[in-house]
């Protein structure tokens, strides 16, 4: 019996094993070319290489893996400034089209317009706001309103779009105020919080770790002092040993010794 023949929905129910995963796909770039290429960031246990078993489980295996799952796009800095961040994306999307279901850091809202030129079928779209930044991002201030603003008009120009889910990562002792949530709903966007783990701050050295940031900076202060009296104590050492090697050198001369 081959592959082929057996039912089609025992056969989507395999690759839905092999290329559906129930947290976000992330992916990480090769920082510093103009356009960095993408990489997921760990083994998670999907098998893209199904898709290139043949032509026929490419046609039934692909459309799985790129609606039925989440992608998260980093933030990319690159030794260009002047190029588009939607530069390293742009691939992504050309080659899964109208399948996507993307996770965008609210960074890269100006790609939405190469997401409506790509993906022609998008119907779900999830912007991750993380906790250092949705109190700015999403504030009263004129400038906020009219990146909103503009938000939705870029959202509107894409007709298959049904859904803008906005994700806030909150800390366990946070949450989005109710101010802030009935704004984003007066859109007819969705509110999805994420709680993320008790936040914490790790030294510079990585040996210690804090619960608030004024106990870590105590920390990393006090140990620049004493590197840097360990270094003035080490150069001083340096400075004596050599001093007394010139002066045991009878070819040295230093006038400060002659008396």
């Amino acid at each position: 019996m081959s592959f082929s023949s057996i039912a089609t929905e025992i056969r989507l129910k395999i690759f839905s094993e092999l290329l559906v995963l129930s947290e976000p796909i992330d992916f990480v770039a090769d920082y510093g070319p103009p356009s960095p290429p993408l990489f997921r960031r760990q083994r998670d246990g999907l098998c893209p290489a199904v898709l290139r078993v043949s032509s026929m489980m490419y046609r039934e295996a692909s459309p799985l893996l790129y609606t039925n799952n989440r992608f998260r796009f980093p933030e990319v800095f690159t030794s260009t400034p002047s190029a588009p961040t939607s530069a390293y994306i742009g691939p992504f999307l050309d080659q899964i089209g109208s399948h996507a279901r993307a996770i965008l850091h609210e960074a890269h809202i100006k790609n939405l317009e190469l997401i409506r030129d790509t993906c022609a079928g998008i119907q779900t779209l999830e912007l991750l706001v993380l906790p250092e930044h949705y109190n700015y991002a999403l504030s009263h201030s004129t400038i906020a309103v009219e990146a909103l603003n503009l938000l939705d008009t870029r959202l509107k120009s894409i007709p298959p779009l049904k859904d803008l889910i906005i994700n806030f990562q909150v800390y366990p002792e946070e949450d989005p105020s109710d101010d802030l949530t009935k704004k984003i709903h007066d859109y007819g966007w969705t509110v999805k919080v994420t709680k993320l783990p008790k936040k914490i701050w790790i030294s510079y050295d990585d040996r210690v770790e804090f619960d608030n940031e004024e106990d870590c900076d105590a920390y990393d202060n006090e140990q620049f002092r004493r590197e840097q009296e360990e270094e003035e104590e080490k150069e001083n050492e340096s400075w004596l040993a050599e001093y007394d090697r010139r002066r045991r050198d009878p070819y040295w001369k230093n006038d400060s010794d002659s008396d």
